[in-house]
């Protein structure tokens, strides 16, 4: 047989056989006629897949609940999606190849368990840089997020969670206030609204109080009947009469060009228990007011929906403007201003902030540029560690800063009450003070113990800057001398206006309060009958071109040549 002759017999051979194995593939699946067409695809996306299963590390439950780090989430200019970006170091190994992420409520631990059956938001394929994406809902205002992955049939969190951080977003925008000439304001006597008692001193800033007994709850009053306000399918009840006075007093405010802070307080109401936390439900304790609760389900929702429905109705439209909103009063006071039974000032700190992001986000969803504050007063570093009777100002500062941080950085702000020590002293430019982060009180002649540390990298807010302070009480008794009580506020002021960093000065108090005044702090503008001080002329024109020829008299009692002088005592 010649060469050509082999060649053709095995072409043939090798024909027929391949033939046949095709033939049998065709049979086994199932295919006919023409061969399929191979996908390299994906087969290549199936690898893929299952290299991103397998992952290049493995970690445990507890490992991986802190690998990542969520760098934003924020709301989108569409108003109606909400975009997290999430990183990690690596791809660590998991039951499939996606990153799932998870809403949780603010009271909530964001603990994983076998039994968690909550469907996942939005899911995403793993990388060390992602980006999840889902359609904003009401409810996520309020919610904190977390990213997961499915290990051994269980849901197990990648990270800490985060809230929405720019709740500004979902302003309409259609209300823009001019910031006010000066950083006068007043704490207000109800008495006095659309007097000449009022007008005649040119307030730029008004404060007033909103202690929660007031407004929630239904009212018998047939001209101002109760409100119904809807909030997550349930109806909340709010007092139409009281509710119409804060109509009256945030629109009249608005009118003549005050700038409106309104102070939440969570007072004793045994028609609602709910708002008060669980750790703090004792009328025995001789509190005036008491922590929010934010650890209930009922609590934290009721508190959600005060939220909104004062942030909403205060928000510049038909009812005037509250620009600033100051949560609670004297927070490191935690016996007295904001009960709650714990010396634990981390948890109490991290129960305060829930309260604070719900009244932060609700207010910058309906004006963008709202002012949202927590209060301390001078107790800076003072309490020896026991936290028996107050925690330090400084600790309450740090731990709410370093929460925040945690669940997404916001501009919150920061209300002080640099009273001297004690409150009767009116001289406090007499006595030398610690200016070191280690003070142990904080009055207007250390402000720098406090803006030093609030000018730390850690501390800044989301554009880098300072917080808003403002001082939002502060006041000197007469008991000494109006002369006296004059030039305090004077000298006050001035440090105030020179300093970069306090937006405000709201003195307390526009008239006398006999509780006060029995304990010999007569810190008002205006005496128990309507009288005016002393002190009347120098608040009324210190913001003015008059200012020196009512001030004057200020440098002899500071024992100063010059007003730049005594500034440098303060600095």
């Amino acid at each position: 047989m010649n060469t050509g002759s082999i060649k053709t017999i095995y072409h043939s051979l090798t024909t027929a056989v391949f033939s046949l194995i095709l033939g049998i593939v065709f049979v086994l699946t199932g295919c006919g006629g023409a061969a399929p067409a191979i996908s390299e695809g994906s087969v290549e996306e199936d690898t893929a897949d299952q290299d991103l299963t397998e992952g290049n590390v493995v970690l445990s439950g507890a490992q991986l609940a802190s690998y990542g780090k969520i760098e934003e989430c924020l709301v989108k200019e569409d108003k109606q999606t909400v975009r997290m970006k999430f990183s990690m170091p690596d791809i660590p190994k998991s039951d499939d190849p996606m990153i799932y992420l998870f809403a949780f409520e603010l009271y909530e631990d964001c603990e994983f368990t076998e039994e968690f059956d909550e469907e996942p938001l939005t899911s995403v394929k793993k990388a060390t840089d992602c980006e999840l994406e889902w359609q904003y809902e009401n409810a996520h205002l309020f919610e904190q997020f977390v990213p997961a992955l499915l290990l051994d049939g269980k849901y197990v969190p990648l990270s800490t969670s985060m809230c929405i951080c720019n709740p500004e977003m979902l302003a309409d925008g259609s209300v823009s206030v001019p910031k006010p000439e000066s950083k006068k304001g007043l704490l207000l006597d109800p008495m006095m609204i659309d007097t000449p008692m009022l007008t005649d001193l040119d307030v730029k800033y008004a404060i007033y109080n909103i202690p929660l007994s007031h407004i929630v709850g239904e009212t018998s009053n047939e001209q101002f009947p109760t409100i119904s306000y809807e909030y997550q399918g349930q109806t909340y009840k709010f007092n139409g009469a009281s509710i119409n006075g804060y109509d009256y007093l945030f629109g009249y405010l608005s009118e003549n060009n005050m700038n409106a802070t309104a102070i939440v307080l969570n007072d004793w109401n045994d028609a609602c228990p709910e708002l008060i936390h669980p750790q703090s439900r004792n009328r025995e304790a001789g509190a005036y007011y008491y922590a929010f609760n934010t650890a209930e389900e009922e609590g934290c929702r009721y508190l959600e929906a005060i939220a909104s429905f004062l942030t909403e109705r205060y928000s510049g439209k038909e009812y005037g403007l509250v620009s600033n909103w100051v949560i609670a009063n004297e927070i490191n006071q935690h016996k007295t201003w904001n009960y709650m039974d714990t010396v634990d000032f981390r948890f109490y700190s991290a129960e305060f902030e829930k309260a604070m992001r719900i009244f932060y986000n609700a207010a910058r969803s309906q004006y963008a540029e709202a002012n949202v504050y927590f209060s301390i007063d001078h107790d800076w570093n003072n309490n020896e560690g026991d936290n028996e009777h107050h925690f330090n100002a400084r600790d309450i500062l740090t731990a709410i800063n370093d929460i925040a941080n945690q669940k997404g950085n916001y501009d919150w702000g920061l209300a002080i009450h640099p009273y001297p020590n004690p409150l009767t002293r009116v001289n406090y430019w007499t006595e030398t003070y610690d200016k070191t982060p280690d003070a142990s009180i904080l009055t207007l002649m250390n402000l720098s113990t406090l803006t030093d540390v609030l000018e730390e990298e850690e501390y800044l807010d989301r554009n880098g800057e300072v917080r808003s302070i403002t001082v939002t009480e502060l006041g000197f008794t007469s008991a000494s001398g109006e002369k006296l009580q004059a030039a305090a506020f004077a000298y006050c002021y001035y440090i105030i206006e020179a300093n970069p960093y306090v937006d405000a000065f709201i003195m307390n108090r526009q008239t006398d309060a006999m509780e006060e005044v029995k304990q010999g702090l007569a810190f008002g503008i205006y005496d128990l009958d309507q009288s005016p001080k002393y002190i009347f002329d120098t608040f009324k024109y210190i913001d003015t071109e008059e200012a020196e020829s009512h001030t004057e008299f200020m440098l002899n009692i500071l024992g100063a040549e010059s007003l730049e002088e005594a500034l440098s005592w303060a600095q």
